[in-house]
Order: C-alpha cells, then sequence, then structure tokens
C-alpha cells in the first residue's frame, strides 16, 4: 500500500480535546511515513504546535459557511497539497459532508462517513424513537425549540436537569435562572432543537468502533469512565467488557446501519444493570489513541479499509484492564506562526517548527 496522504481535522488537545490528534498519532504508529494535513478552524488548536503534530497545516471556513466555500478552501489547498483520504471529527463538520459525498469523490478525496438519513436517526432529538426500536431506554428528554418550551420542560421533568446543544455542549442545571441561560447560550451557538434531559444517577460508560454500513460492526472498544472534569468530560477511563452494553450497541448500529467510526455514550443504572442511551456520535472519541498504545489501532483500520476499498478483518477485542489518564502538556508556539494561520495561509508546519526551536537557542 502506497503511503497514506491523510487530512484530519480537530487538533485541539488542550481542555476538552477533539479526536483529531489522536487519530494523528495512531496512523502514524502504523504508517510512520503517513504524510498528515492539518485542517483547522482556529488558530489555537494546541494540536498544530506539538512535536508529533500535523506536516502541514490550513485553516478552514466554519461549516456553518456552507458548501460552497468548504469545497473552494478544499480545492485550493489540494492545488498545492494533494491528499487522498479525509477524517473529519467534528459533528458539525460530518454534517456538511454528508451531503457533499459525491463532490469529494469527484476531487478524489475518500472519505468513509454515515450518510446524511443515518446521521438524522441518531441526532438528540430523534434518540428516543431509535432506543425504542432497539429495546434500549433513554432518560425522558424534550427536543426544545424557544425558551418558553425549554422552561416548561424543566418544570416537568424536575431539576436537576440536563441541557443539550444539538451538536456539543451538555450542562447540568440547578435552577429555572440556570436553564435560562444556558438554554440561551445553546440557541445561539447551536441552533435549535436543544435538548432537555431528566439527569440519571449511574456510572458512564463509552463504546467506539467502526461500522461497515450494512449493520455489522468491524470492530469495538468499551470503557468505563474513572475520571470526570467538572465540564463530564471523562479524564481517566478503563476498558471493560459488559455483555448488556455490547447487547445494546450491537442493536443500535444494526438499525442505523452505521457507516463508519461512531461514539455511543451511555449511562448504568447500578440496581437494574442496564444502559441508558445517552448520545451516539458520528466520529472517533477523543480517546481514540488509548487502544492504539496497546496494538488495537482504529484509525489504521479505517485508513486500510478507505485506501484498498474492502472490508478489513475484524478488529482485536480490547482487553479489560487497560486504563488511560489524560496528561496535560504544554506546545510552544510564535506569533509569527498564529499570523499564518489566522489570515489563511498555509502553514508548513515542519518547517515553521524547526525555525522556531533553531531561533530558541541562545
Amino acid at each position: 500500500m502506497k503511503t497514506p496522504r491523510v487530512a484530519i481535522s480537530g487538533l485541539h488537545r488542550g481542555e476538552n480535546p477533539q479526536p483529531g490528534a489522536g487519530i494523528l498519532r495512531s496512523i502514524r504508529l502504523a504508517y510512520p511515513a503517513a504524510y498528515i494535513v492539518g485542517l483547522v478552524y482556529d488558530a489555537m488548536e494546541s494540536g498544530i504546535y506539538a512535536n508529533d503534530g500535523p506536516d502541514v497545516t490550513y485553516a478552514m471556513p466554519y461549516p456553518t459557511s456552507g458548501a460552497e466555500s468548504f469545497l473552494e478552501r478544499l480545492d485550493s489547498i489540494m492545488a498545492k497539497t494533494p491528499v487522498d483520504l479525509f477524517i473529519p471529527t467534528l459533528d458539525s463538520e460530518i454534517e456538511l459532508l454528508a451531503h457533499l459525498q459525491d463532490d469529494l469523490t469527484d476531487r478524489g478525496l475518500l472519505t468513509y462517513l454515515p450518510d446524511a438519513a443515518m446521521l438524522k436517526k441518531r441526532s438528540k432529538s430523534c434518540l428516543y424513537e431509535l432506543a425504542g426500536r432497539c429495546g434500549v431506554t433513554v432518560p425522558e428528554s424534550s427536543a426544545v425549540y424557544d425558551l418558553q418550551e425549554a422552561l416548561t420542560a424543566g418544570a416537568a421533568l424536575g431539576y436537576p436537569l440536563m441541557v443539550k446543544g444539538q451538536y456539543y455542549d451538555a450542562y447540568m442545571i440547578g435552577t429555572e435562572a440556570e436553564l435560562a441561560a444556558k438554554t440561551s447560550k445553546l440557541f445561539a451557538q447551536w441552533g435549535a432543537p436543544v435538548i432537555v434531559q431528566r439527569c440519571m444517577q449511574g456510572t458512564e460508560f463509552n463504546a467506539m468502533g467502526i461500522a461497515d454500513g450494512e449493520g455489522g460492526i468491524i470492530g469495538l472498544c468499551s470503557i468505563r469512565k474513572t475520571i470526570l472534569s467538572d465540564k463530564g468530560k471523562g479524564l481517566g477511563g478503563i476498558t471493560i467488557h459488559d455483555p448488556r452494553l455490547l447487547k445494546a450497541v450491537t442493536a443500535l448500529i444494526a438499525e442505523l446501519k452505521w457507516r463508519g467510526p461512531f461514539e455511543i455514550e451511555t449511562i448504568k443504572d447500578e440496581r437494574s444493570g442496564e444502559h441508558a442511551l445517552i448520545e451516539i456520535n458520528p466520529r472517533f472519541p477523543a480517546w481514540v489513541h488509548f487502544p492504539s498504545m496497546f496494538g488495537v489501532n482504529f484509525p489504521a483500520t479505517l485508513v486500510e479499509m478507505m485506501t484498498t476499498g474492502r472490508r478489513p478483518a475484524p478488529i482485536s477485542p480490547c482487553p479489560p484492564g487497560h486504563f488511560y489518564l489524560r496528561h496535560q502538556v504544554e506546545v510552544l508556539g510564535s506569533l509569527s506562526q498564529l499570523a499564518e494561520l489566522s489570515t489563511g495561509a498555509d502553514f508548513d508546519v515542519v518547517a515553521a517548527r524547526s525555525k522556531l526551536l533553531t531561533s530558541s537557542i541562545p
């Protein structure tokens, strides 16, 4: 197989990290010579400046700018730096790309993504219906389209409760005033609907995998979150084997006939042992590199599938008992690098990193 040339988005590695940096590291474990192009929406995405970051980075217009500006920028990038594969990692980005598969194929750019119908079926506003068809429970929820609907739903569900944006962000809410403030913020950031959901007590679990588009799963890794940030993000987790979680995940993927990477989040009721479905994300999670460190490399398998066009051998099961801890470090950058990206110019990361390190030596 020829050396992969892969475009990857979502390179932030600080608080609330994105998956792209982990995907990059995993691909380089399997393909050390891989050429990685970073596509970023913010010049402050910390993975740009990491020593093990991309070879070159380009600024992209936000997906909300629409298909025309997104494809125009992609054409400009590919004219300078040809790539064969694109692994998007942001939910709003994937929503756009699901409608652009023919355009990407015409450009010779391969992806492995769900289609628009699959995305709609697993959206937060449709989750209750999906879970019901699969025999999976879900916390009582309401999709609301204005502030008054949110306040009415909050009064019916009772406090505390969770409020969630349609793409990102979730907040635990203790009062009506908090609900009003956070709902208004989510409407402004992500639009309608916003999901108001009853709080459920229990342990949080994640299942990451790749699905084949026909109802089958090529590989799966399940973890129990062991450390949570004050925003509910997983700072640590441990691999587990849970037959009830496996049954729920298998049923959901089969019903959706999901295609591509996924992350399924659940909360386990400790009394019944049943898993309640919280959400289904159309991408790898931020902890995607964790299994690669003990030899179960999901991004490398995805690259193999995209390159060969064939279904690979099943990914080996992740043995229970491995754990990860999120570890934060500083990265070095300069204002000149920031200026290059902020003006939309291409940014040769390797050359810039070498220049910066050389200029830093007294």
